[in-house]
């Protein structure tokens, strides 16, 4: 389920233009690695990767980190955040670095941030406000279905499937309360046509000015306008009125007080009504919850030059560099960095991952392409069938017109029996949930994942279960997966992530970053971000890739994108209001 807070902060985030052309692939000099000086294993690593890979030694970062797999919000603030961004400074890097490399021995997530006793207050006083706001709308639901039945024939009966507050108790999910509007929206349609068959110009007035007051009440001014387009006989106003109650609330929503929040009830009451009130008091009680503010570590990472405040911790933020976006970036004041980890079990497997990686570079990707679908019809976009579709999609189009030996397991069963998976060369299926099933042997070079949940919520802990632990130990190069409940469409598309990287056009960190829906989120890249199994663009791999990616346009890579220049803190604490965790388009229709 979307949750609330998604489409909050939808404002935020601009997609991609597609130039045709592709600029240079992402250069050593521009990795920083991070280590963790209490591991000498971490130092070793990184001393090992750079040396292979000819990272300048002033592009290593050495942290005094927790051991641990998971780090505190202040601990990950203090103790990695600050001193990234200083030795990046101090040392001029600051444009330079695109990528970051964590290290076996750096913490796998960040908690979610700890509530204040404010913030306790104000999400038992946003659910007053839900419960109020609910009663009141059941009245005004009510006169408006009592309207509609006395303009509605004996042989019309009057609507009653737009009762979800009477039936919702005290709580209405995101997804009921635009449900609940949807219906109601229908409803007002049926009345205003029916009071427009009226012969009697007066009665006809009569019965409009009343359903507009009741509009009013419950969508308020700015509410009723956006309605007109759709409502005849109701009022039109301006965008700008709009435009300007949406900066207001973002103003008072950026750094909220007791008086600021009271104010902007006041300001959403006035433009939006009740359900305006209800919207908002349901986000408050997500955002001041801290719903699903835990991440991964590298994913919040992307956000290295962004200070705390300037965007939601809560939930998951749009990547702008995914393929799937439209637009540009030329709103985003500051650079959204790309992370790859490069970790396993132990050192010794994390090491076998980047001499596995430059092997493949100089000898080519050898092995067998496995699917593992569960023939499911294609669904709605994002839904377990689009998904699945997908993966039929990949092995039909991949093992036409790509040189590799191709199965497509597509049924209920899966790959899960000892040697039915035999030189691996890319994976990618689902569905057993953290639970890997010892299928397959991983050829030098060999990437892949398991769509599931929970697959990166451990890769050190000798008992875990979850695939990429357990196939980065029996081998793989490259995997990818989640440390907690990441939702279906955080994954990436087969067509999309495999098409990426077999162009040859981009490295590993850059097919995964354009492939990626979310940011600030669950997901962990495991591999050598300067991996490229296929090193060299051909005429022939191209226009593979480009029958995996429907036809779209190469995009530029994250690494080449253009920001504004960053100049240091006092840039970064004056971002414009418009990119905290705030928009007021979910008070719109």
């Amino acid at each position: 389920m979307r949750r609330l807070l998604h489409s909050l902060i939808s404002v935020v985030i601009v997609g991609l233009c597609f130039p045709v052309l592709v600029s240079a692939i992402v250069s050593p000099r521009q990795v920083a690695v991070l280590a963790n000086e209490q591991s000498s294993e971490s130092l070793e690593l990184a001393t090992y990767y750079m040396k292979r890979r000819g990272i300048p030694l002033a592009n290593r970062i050495v942290l005094d980190l927790p051991t641990t797999d998971s780090i505190s919000r202040e601990v990950y603030e203090q103790d990695l955040l600050k001193p990234v961004r200083e030795a990046l400074e101090q040392k001029g890097l600051t444009k330079e670095i695109k990528v970051l490399v964590t290290l076996y021995g750096v913490p796998l997530r960040v908690q979610a941030p700890r509530r204040t006793t404010q913030e306790d207050e104000w999400i038992e006083d946003a659910r007053g406000w839900v419960e109020s706001a609910m009663s009141l709308l059941r009245d005004e639901e009510q006169k408006i279905l009592n309207q509609q039945t006395s303009l509605t024939s004996a042989s019309q009966p009057s609507r009653d499937s737009m009762t979800l507050l009477a039936e919702a108790g005290k709580k209405m999910t995101p997804a009921q309360i635009r449900q609940w509007r949807t219906q109601l929206t229908e409803v007002l349609h049926e009345i205003f046509q029916n009071i427009e068959r009226h012969q009697n110009v007066e009665e006809k007035n009569a019965q409009r000015g009343s359903l507009e007051k009741v509009m009013r009440r419950v969508f308020g001014k700015v509410g009723v306008k956006a309605e007109s387009k759709q409502m005849p006989g109701a009022s039109i106003g301006a965008q700008r009125e709009e435009f300007k109650v949406q900066q207001m609330l973002a103003s008072l929503m950026h750094d909220p007080s007791p008086k600021k929040r009271t104010r902007a009830y006041a300001v959403v009451q006035e433009a939006y009504g009740l359900w305006g009130i209800l919207a908002f008091a349901q986000w408050e009680v997500e955002r001041y919850q801290q719903v699903d503010g835990s991440a991964s570590l590298d994913s919040e990472l992307s956000f290295l030059w962004w200070e705390t405040g300037t965007y939601p911790l809560a939930g998951r933020l749009p990547n702008p560099f995914y393929i799937g976006h439209a637009g540009k970036l030329d709103d985003w004041p500051l650079p959204l960095l790309m992370v790859s980890r490069i970790d396993a079990p132990t050192v010794t497997h994390a090491k076998r991952m980047i001499d596995q990686a430059m092997e493949t570079e100089v000898r080519g990707l050898l092995g067998n392409v496995y699917v593992d679908a569960r023939g499911k019809k294609k669904g709605p976009p994002l839904s377990y069938g689009f998904y699945d579709a997908d993966l039929q999609d990949f092995a039909k189009i991949f093992g036409t017109v790509s040189s590799y030996p191709m199965t497509l397991e597509n049924s209920e069963q899966r790959l899960s029996q000892p040697g039915q998976a035999p030189d691996v060369a890319l994976y990618v299926g689902w569905y057993r949930l953290r639970h890997y099933e010892d299928a397959f042997t991983f050829n030098t070079g060999a990437i892949g994942y398991h769509i599931a949940s929970g697959e990166a919520v451990s890769i050190h802990n000798p008992r875990e279960s979850g695939w990429c632990k357990n196939a980065l130990e029996r081998g793989i190069t490259v995997t990818l997966g989640p440390v907690g409940e990441p939702y279906l469409d955080a994954f990436p598309l087969p067509t999309e992530f495999f098409g990426l990287l077999y162009s040859g056009k981009y490295s590993l960190v850059e097919a995964y970053y354009l492939s990626i829906r979310y940011l600030s989120w669950k997901m962990v890249l495991f591999g050598d971000p300067l991996y490229r199994p296929w090193s060299q663009p051909v005429e022939e791999r191209e226009q593979v890739a480009q029958t995996l990616l429907h036809n779209r346009p190469f995009p530029i890579s994250p690494g080449q994108r253009v920001f504004p220049a960053l100049d240091t803190r006092q840039n970064r604490s004056r971002l414009p209001g418009k990119y905290v965790a705030f928009d007021s388009r979910v008070l719109s229709p």
